[in-house]
């Protein structure tokens, strides 16, 4: 019976392997396949069809597609990706996101002006595709993108707002401490937007993801400065930073700042330290479920510590 049992187990293993190895294949054929097909139109200077052709493919076609038309034709990149940023085709305004950094740099205020009516486009994989590009030219460029991406923050649509912020966690990076604290200054500002989808690209992913991995040290010191402050939106940015997998080396730190904003009142704000906690006492249950439990003897935190526990 055993040996049967472990016959079974080993032609499981066998046939997931293979069928593992047998998808990877696929796709490592279909990539190359498609990318003989860039080349090949390109080369025939079917660039109009290109977008037609892409119309399916992943992010790393396009921009090996968008390289491709970059090396082939430089003095044509602006134009093209004017023309195909207003373009009615999805793929069309993807492929004009891709563009946009082979510009040149002596027209960078235009290359941003597309740019930023791309971030603000009705599909959201176009308004996702330029949010990266931003990211990846703050990276680039970082003072002269910074300057303009400062001046993107005022602006009246919530998308070109939300870019910014995107654009920030992309360009955080433990290689370049000297970044951090320019780009938390910029995000600054909307910590008390009340856009549904900026702050769920804020507190949680782009100050609870990006930042606190790639520099805890200053991250931390602004999340406990903004501790402070008495709007709701901000706190809930700030408790919703430690709900992240980069929180849990600093879960003691953590939770002295969780244990503060537990005290407010405002369902939205302990709401936001609960889920937090929830998730903090998953990864580091050792630390955190004992500080909830003590949390139970006083009355003004039992909310919170019930919701939280209900979730470890």
């Amino acid at each position: 019976m055993v040996d049967e049992q472990t016959a079974r187990v080993e032609q499981r293993d066998l046939t997931m392997a293979t069928s593992s190895d047998y998808t990877a294949t696929t796709h490592a054929r279909w990539a190359k396949d498609m990318r003989e097909t860039i080349d090949r139109a390109i080369a025939d200077g079917r660039t109009d069809a290109l977008c037609q052709l892409l119309s399916g493919a992943g992010a790393n076609d396009l921009r090996y597609a968008a390289r491709c038309l970059i090396k082939s034709s430089p003095e044509t990149v602006l134009e093209r990706a004017k023309e195909w940023a207003t373009h009615p085709d999805v793929t069309a305004r993807r492929m004009a996101c891709q563009l946009v950094p082979g510009i040149s740099r002596d027209t960078e205020a235009r290359a941003f002006s597309l740019l930023r009516k791309l971030v603000n486009d009705a599909d959201w994989t176009v308004r996702d595709a330029a949010a990266e590009v931003c990211g990846r030219l703050l990276c680039r460029e970082f003072p002269g993108v910074l300057s303009i991406l400062h001046g993107w923050r005022s602006d009246e649509a919530a998308n070109v707002r939300r870019a910014v912020v995107i654009a920030a966690a992309r360009a955080v990076h433990r290689r370049h401490p000297e970044r951090t604290e320019p780009l938390l200054k910029l995000i600054e500002p909307f910590l008390a937007d009340r856009d549904a989808l900026l702050r769920k690209n804020l507190g949680p992913y782009a100050l609870g993801v990006t930042f606190l991995r790639h520099d805890p040290r200053i991250t931390f010191e602004y999340l406990v400065r903004w501790s402070t402050s008495n709007d709701e939106q901000v706190l809930w940015n700030v408790a919703m930073a430690f709900s992240g997998p980069a929180a849990a080396p600093l879960v003691k730190k953590a939770i002295i700042v969780l244990r503060k904003l537990s005290l407010d009142p405002r369902r939205y704000v302990w709401r936001a330290v609960a889920s937090a906690l929830w998730k903090l006492g998953r990864r580091r249950p050792d630390i955190v479920r004992p500080e909830l439990s003590r949390w139970l003897e006083d009355e003004r935190r039992i909310p919170v510590a019930r919701e939280a526990l209900k979730h470890i």
